[in-house]
């Protein structure tokens, strides 16, 4: 009976590692959200610009040779794929967003509860992706206040411009939320 008591409260020291570790892939994720975004805003912009360039050049064609008629022919291929570019400019915001709430949800259900003393290391990782958040966010002003086509293109991406935008301030506040819930459940809490 004795051993029992003993083996039951017994401290979990890999419980401790894993919620560090945890830590870093809440962190890891976070980032890689925010370079994805940029990445897709900008895959986004280029890919409008390309489509407005080549469709009405593929519209004009007419003819080539007797029997191809290339205008129809792009009116099938190059309109509608143009037509799905336009509409992930709103798709890639949204997308954005629901990776966010993805983060936040990934945050709060992971099982293992890291012990207090990893609040210092949590409080660094988030330090230092709030800084790479605001470097990208710069970078991503750089080119969305200029005057060329890429852009224009880019804003006119409201959604997905704004969160890279202001991704500093999102990102602190979804860390110190997530960052309370998993520091502050209870150790016998069981996550999803």
């Amino acid at each position: 009976m004795l051993y029992r008591s003993i083996i039951k409260n017994k401290p979990r020291k890999d419980m401790n590692k894993k919620g560090a570790i945890g830590l870093i892939w809440f962190t890891a994720i976070l980032f890689l959200i925010i370079i994805v975004g940029f990445i897709a805003a900008m895959g986004i912009g280029v890919l409008d610009y390309v489509g407005d360039e080549i469709t009405p050049i593929m519209v004009d064609l007419g003819m080539a040779g007797d029997t191809t008629n290339m205008s129809e022919i792009s009116g099938y291929t190059f309109t509608p794929l143009n037509n799905v570019v336009q509409s992930l400019k709103w798709l890639g915001g949204l997308a954005f967003m629901m990776a966010l709430i993805f983060s936040i949800v990934f945050g709060m259900s992971y099982s293992y509860n890291p012990h207090p003393v990893f609040i210092g290391f949590y409080f660094a990782l988030i330090l230092l992706l709030i800084f790479g958040t605001i470097f990208m966010s710069n970078m991503y002003e750089e080119i969305y206040t200029g005057t060329d086509e890429i852009a224009t293109r880019l804003q006119e991406q409201t959604i997905l411009s704004y969160m890279i935008l202001y991704s500093p301030f999102i990102i602190a506040v979804i860390a110190f939320i997530t960052g309370i819930f998993i520091f502050t459940r209870s150790g016998n809490e069981v996550g999803v």
